[in-house]
């Protein structure tokens, strides 16, 4: 279904019955990530974010701002009609998550974040951030998509993919494929890791259960992960064996069951 709020049309698929829990992919990605999923017990409210999948693309990059990301997601899920609810975000979509629950805590009853940031912290590491997510928005721009999909496959967070069936290596990039060049920058330069805030310190505020899932070979969201679970009782990482950056793609039977047995 399609969902419209001020003038941006979302695209949304609900599928299941029972308790409801909003997913958000990552970037360059698009609700077809979570095909897999299926919850006994759980409805899934899949979001294709804005400037991906069938959601628009608007070109002004005001669009794209976090505070605009929060404000919309949550009109669109009371126009659902739905009041409490738990949040699901893989990479850049757990960024969001995490920004969501903490502007809306009495609505979000669990957060699940996977291989997810809370943003870059201090000033040196934001400003370097912000010129690498600069230069990757130029290249999009000048480069065009394909060039973007080579260029993202082949990080070093994503190795462990190269050993998927051809068929879920097709789709993977398939949804790349399917962006546009100036919503995938304008994301970057909006909410990117560099433009993004540094949320770390207000994790603790956040009194509700939280799960964060890691890939083994994912050092960096390990690292993000085991810091996590120091920030409170309530937080509880869960590291995947033989995944990278996104378990839920490389293992997804087992990504499963560690939601399953957290719900």
């Amino acid at each position: 279904m399609f969902i419209t709020i001020k003038d941006i049309k979302y695209n949304i698929q609900v599928k299941g019955k029972g308790k409801p829990i909003v997913c958000l992919h990552g970037f360059s990605e698009n609700l077809s990530t979570w095909d897999f999923l299926e919850l006994e017990g759980y409805q899934l409210i899949l979001v294709d974010l804005i400037g991906h999948g069938e959601s628009d693309k608007p070109h002004q990059s005001k669009c794209y701002r976090l505070r605009v990301i929060l404000r919309h997601l949550n009109k669109l899920i009371y126009q659902l009609d739905i009041k409490k609810y738990s949040i699901l975000g893989y990479s850049m979509g757990g960024r969001i998550a995490l920004a969501y629950a903490l502007v809306y805590p009495n609505e979000v009853e669990k957060l699940i974040l996977e291989s997810a940031s809370y943003g870059e912290c201090g000033l040196l590491n934001r400003l370097k951030r912000r010129k690498n997510d600069l230069k990757l928005a130029k290249g999009i721009r000048e480069k065009g998509i394909e060039w973007f999909n080579e260029y993202w496959s082949n990080l070093s967070i994503f190795v462990s993919q190269k050993r998927l069936p051809k068929s879920v290596l097709n789709e993977i990039s398939k949804r790349r494929l399917g962006n546009v060049a100036h919503a995938l920058s304008n994301t970057l330069l909006c909410t990117g890791q560099g433009k993004f805030p540094c949320l770390k310190n207000k994790i603790v505020y956040l009194s509700k259960p939280i799960l964060y899932i890691s890939g083994q070979y994912d050092k960096k969201y390990q690292q993000i992960g085991n810091d996590f679970a120091k920030l409170g009782s309530n937080v509880k990482h869960v590291s995947i064996r033989g995944c990278g950056h996104n378990t839920h793609i490389e293992d997804p039977n087992t990504f499963k069951n560690v939601l399953s047995e957290f719900l």
